[in-house]
Formats: C-alpha cells, structure tokens, sequence
C-alpha cells in the first residue's frame, strides 16, 4: 500500500510567511491617466465621488484573498514535496561462491554416457547437459568456471550473470586446455581464485575423468591448503573405474579431496547417475542469499500545483465574466461612475484578482514526463490575453470618442511598469505549467538497477595493431582504455567482439566487467583464426548483442578500415540505427585522416584519442544515454520541476503586498 509523506515536511514552517509581506512591504500604487474633461465637478457631482490626487491602492475582496491563500498553501506543500511511499522492492544477494571445475582432457571425448533421450553421447556433452540445469538451479549464487586440462586457467571469474557461464561452458570443448589432466594445478588456481572472493560460504565442484598426471602441486596438499581456508570441494568422477594407464581413475585420491574439506565424493557411470549427483550436491549446497529491501519514492509535487493552477485560472476566469456582464449592462455611454484617475475609490471583490503559479526553468537536453499539462499553455494564454484587453485603459472610449481626439483628452501620466501584477500571472502560470509537465533530463533508477545503456565493444584484433607509435602498442593502448571504461561503467552491461579476417562474439552482454576486462587483456592477433578485415560482420554481431541487452550503442576500436569493406558497411548502415562511435589508436595524421573518412559510411562518431582519460569519461557519458528498447522497470525518470517551486513561492509573495493583484475594472476616467 502507498502510503504519501512529506521529505521538507520543515518547510511548512513558512506558512505565516505572507504576513511579513503584508506588514513590511509598502503598498503597490498605481497611477492612472484620466479622460480631460471640462466639466470634472459636476461629474464628480453626479457619480458621488470626490475627486483627489494620488495613486490608487487595489483592494481585494475576501474571494480573492481566500484563493491567493489556497494558492500559498498548495505551493508551502509543494515545495515541503510530498512522496508516495512505493510497495517495498526486494533484492537477493549471493552469500555463496560456487566454482565449477572441468575436465577437458582427451579421455572426455568417450563415448560412453547415454543422454536423456537415450542416444550414446560422449562424457563432456554429458558433463555439459548436467550442469547446464544445475546451473540453471543457481540463481542467487555467484559462479565461477575453471577450464583443465595439461594446464588450468579460469574461464570464468565469479559473476552473477549464469547465462554467461552457461554460454562459456557449452563453447568448452576436448583438449582447448591440454590433453593430459592437472586435477591438482585446478585445485591451486581455484585456491587462488577464491583468495579474492569476499563471501564466507566457497565451494567448489570439480568434474574429472582421469587420474593427476602433470600437476605441479599434488592434490593431497592443495586440499589441505582449501581446508585450512574453509574450502569446501566436492569431487565428481566421471567414466571407468577400471581403466588403466593416465585414462584410469584415481578413486581413492578424489575420496581424500573431498573428505579433508568437508566435501563428498560422486562417481557416475552414466548420464543418470551423474544427474542424481548433482541432485544431491543441489540439496546439500541449497541456495542461499541475503534479501535486501528498498521503498522507492515517487515524487507528486505536481499535485498540489495542479489545484494551485485550476483555483488561479477559475477565479480569474470567473471574475472576467462577472465582469464582462456588468459592462454589458451598464454601457460606458451612460455609466458616468468611471472616476478620475486620482480617485481613491476601491473596486468591488468581484473586479479584482490575484493568482500565482509555479515558474520553470528550460534545460539545454531534456524531456517531459507528463508532457499533455503543456496543453494547459493554451486556456492560460487565452485567458491572459482576454484579462490584458479587459484592463487596457482607453478601451472603455473606443466606439464613443474618436480616435483622433482620444489621444489628446488623456490627462496625467502613465506610470504602469512594464512587468506589473498581469505579467506576473502570466508569467506564473507558464512556469507552473512547465513545473507540473515535469522536466528531466535524467535517469533515477532504483538501487537495483541501473540506468546505464549496454555497450557493445568492437576490436580489431590484427598485426597492424601491435605498431608501437601508440606506446606501449595499439593494442594494449586499446586494451588499456577498455580496462577504464569499465571500471568507470561499473555494472553497467557491455559485450565485446573481436574481428580481423573473421568476427567472433567473444562475451555477450554482461554486467561483470571483470569477465569483459580478462577477455579483452587477451586478445592478440595470434588467436585469431584469419587475418583480414570483417568490420561489417563484427558490426552486426554487436547489434545482435545489443538487441539481446535491451539496445545501446557500440564503441568500435580499429586502426583501418579495408576498402572493399565500404559496401558492406553502408549495407550494416542502412539496416541499423545503433550509435556508433570510433576510438582509433592512432596518432593525427594521414592513417587517422584516412580511417576517419572511411568511417563515415557507419556514421561514427570520432573520439580522439588522448593520453588522460577524457577520452574515456566522454565514451563513458556518451554511451551512458544511448538508445534503449528495454531495460529495468526499476529505472525512472527524476522529478526536476520540484526545484521550480522555490520561485513559485517568491513569486507568489508579491501577491500579499497591498495593493500588487490584476484589477479588472477598465481604467479609464
């Protein structure tokens, strides 16, 4: 349930603040030219005035009064900005970090593990089906992959993000690592791995077929050391016990592993009994978070600044017709009760006014929330403008006198301001309709979201970028820079694609940096498969990426642009509406003049390449708005015409100095 609280409720103090106005401020007088007539006393006579020099000073009715005072007091409680207490919104945090390691030695392509639907697979496909839906269980933990082989190496760092881990694993295939099996080296690297973690609950699951054949440290001693660091390992044996030579099971180290840290010891045979180990190991590590709770605010200052607005506009409107009717009835021609400009007579409640309205500032980039209030421009212009012909001074005489006489019969001067008590309504009623559309510019997302659109980073990866006229070379400078722009992005999702004569999607879209930095440090022409120039393919690999995290913009990193690949990038172009902007590591010159030229075909945007980090806090805060087709829910817009009504209540002041309100009585003598 919402509940509504006030987040300046201190500001209601101000309340009596009119008072001080009204008994400090001097009175507003305004003087007024007159009709020169001959015959001014027997007039004065007939209409029973007495005719005086001076200013007058526009009393109010108590109608008048009782609206300029609701009005006050829905701006005090605008600006004390009152909130709707949202439902609670919940979040679950990981208090577990669960490490997979795998084997991918040679003997994991035996063909021995029947899958579900009965077919003969090999071990690692087994392997991979099963920890597919363990994974999938996972939700709430952190997760991490180590890779094993001849050699151990982490695929994975700890994320949150299981759809990149589940993506990782199934691209593992037999000997990547090696063919031999270094049980013990995974077990070290794992012991590392966990070092950096801050969680108290570690776990690892390690999944081997063979027995420790080219481990540097024994897996009796690596088990100790994970003990002693409150690692709990848990091992799973995959294949034939009773195989022989480096393909044969070593059972009885595998049991010592997982008893000495607390672990237990699996072995599975087929592809159902490896999914009933994992069942089990599911049940004993059951899930575990910590649930953190937030209660959004949602700003309604509009609120009382609406009814402000419609009690302003509805007396104004009521007091010109009233007046209007009056006129009607009593013609100017015969109405000799329009005294001279010095008379001190005070006009009826129903021919004055005052009204105020909140004021609004116009930001350089910025949009409306609820930008249908800015048709409320229109009856308040239209009604200004009626109020403005109502009180134009020698209108009375127009029809009666003419033209060319009535310049010369006005008597006295006209001392009006310019910006008097109308041009104050109107410019109070612009700046509060501009104050309830509600302008911003800015994103406020809840503490479990982000506001910042995904990038999709592109890099070539060829020969030509290990030039060291950028030192300490292209590639690393590249490196170097995607390094600070995620640390600066933070959570925010990115990918990144690598190309040269072919393009890969080396991560998807995904919030854990770490894992985006790791694969981006690696990168080196070496791996890559071809060389070449596939810029339109890795280009459309990023829009894929993109379209999967809810749209964003690419950040494209080259030192060339192949000729022969204009057509295919204006094709790219055409088809896509994504923002591009281009990071060469390139220092000015005719490389770079060329690059920029080429690049034109996608539209890029060139960020310079410079030796601080401006470069990167321009990406960063160019990428951070880019064009978003999905997102959080979580992520709203911030209420900027709150600070529009701090100028509405001094605006609204000057209404309680005597004498300071819109007289609609036609001023004329």
């Amino acid at each position: 349930m919402n509940n509504l609280t006030l987040a300046h409720a201190w500001v209601l103090l101000l309340l009596p603040l009119p008072l001080l106005v009204w008994w400090l401020v001097p009175p507003h007088q305004m003087p007024r030219r007159g009709l020169v007539v001959p015959f001014l006393p027997r007039l004065a006579a007939m209409v029973g005035h007495d005719p005086s020099h001076g200013a007058t000073v526009t009393q109010g009715g108590v109608l008048r009064w009782l609206t300029v005072i609701f009005c006050w007091l829905c701006i005090v409680l605008a600006l004390a900005r009152p909130q709707l207490i949202e439902p609670p919104m919940s979040k679950e945090i990981p208090v577990r970090d669960l490490l997979l390691a795998v084997d991918l030695s040679g003997s994991m392509e035996t063909q021995d593990f029947t899958n579900p639907q009965g077919q003969v697979v090999d071990r690692l496909s087994a392997v991979k089906t099963v920890l597919d839906d363990f994974l999938a269980k996972r939700q709430g933990d952190r997760v991490g992959l180590i890779l094993f082989g001849s050699a151990a190496f982490v695929q994975v760092p700890f994320t949150e993000d299981l759809d990149v881990c589940r993506q990782l694993l199934e691209e593992a295939q037999v000997r990547m690592a090696g063919p031999q099996t270094a049980f013990g080296d995974a077990l070290g690297l794992a012991i590392n791995v966990f070092d950096r973690s801050t969680v108290k609950e570690r776990v690892l699951i390690a999944l081997t077929d063979g027995n420790d054949t080219t481990s540097q440290v024994p897996p009796d001693k690596a088990a100790q050391i994970a003990s002693d660091k409150g690692i709990v390992i848990h091992t799973v044996a995959v294949g034939d016990p009773k195989a022989v030579g480096e393909d044969a099971l070593d059972e009885t180290t595998l049991k010592r592993v997982a008893s000495s840290t607390g672990g237990i010891y699996s072995h599975a045979s087929s592809g159902k009994e490896l999914q009933s180990i994992y069942d089990q190991l599911d049940q004993i590590e059951t899930r575990k978070v910590q649930t953190i709770s937030h209660r959004p605010r949602r700003d309604v200052y509009w609120w009382p600044l609406v009814a402000c607005l419609a009690a302003s506009m509805l007396y104004l409107s009521a007091g010109l017709l009233l007046t209007l009717r009056n006129t009607e009835k009593t013609p100017p021609e015969n109405g000799s009760r329009s005294s001279s400009s010095h008379s001190s007579s005070s006009p009826s409640s129903a021919s004055t006014l005052n009204s105020v309205a909140p004021a609004g500032i116009l930001p350089f980039a910025f949009h409306f929330i609820r930008p249908e209030w800015l048709l409320a421009l229109l009856p308040a212009a239209l009604l200004w403008w009626l109020l403005h012909r109502q009180t134009e001074t020698q209108r009375a005489w127009r029809g009666i006198i003419a033209p060319q006489l009535l310049d010369h019969l006005w008597g006295g001067q006209q001392k009006q301001s310019r910006f008097g008590p109308l041009e104050w309504v109107g410019l109070s009623w612009l700046i509060l309709i501009l104050a309830i559309a509600g302008p911003s510019w800015k994103h406020v997302p809840s503490p479990f979201a982000d506001d910042t659109a995904a990038l999709a980073i592109v890099v070539k990866v060829s020969p030509s970028m290990e030039t060291e006229d950028v030192q300490p070379s292209r590639q690393e400078r590249a490196t170097q820079k995607i390094h600070d722009l995620l640390k600066i992005r933070g959570t925010a999702k990115a990918s990144l694609i690598a190309y040269s004569g072919t393009a890969h999607s080396v991560m998807p879209a995904t919030e854990d940096a770490g894992i985006i930095n790791s694969f981006a440090q690696s990168l080196t022409p070496q791996i890559m498969p071809q060389d070449g120039d596939a810029a339109a393919k890795a280009l459309q690999l990023a829009d894929q990426t993109l379209e999967a995290a809810g749209g964003g913009s690419i950040l494209w990193i080259t030192d060339s642009i192949a000729p022969e690949q204009a057509q295919a990038l204006n094709q790219w172009r055409r088809s896509s509406s994504t923002e591009v902007r281009l990071l060469p590591p390139l220092l000015p010159g005719d490389e770079l003049d060329t690059l920029t030229d080429t690049a034109r075909a996608v539209d890029a945007k060139l960020v310079s390449l410079t030796a601080d980090d401006s470069d990167v806090q321009n990406l960063a805060s160019a990428a951070k708005f880019a064009d978003i087709s999905g997102g959080s829910n979580d992520t709203r817009w911030a209420e900027s015409g709150y600070w529009l009504t701090p100028i509405l209540a001094l605006m609204l002041l000057m209404f309680f100095r005597r004498g300071w309100m819109v007289s609609m009585e036609r001023r004329a003598s």
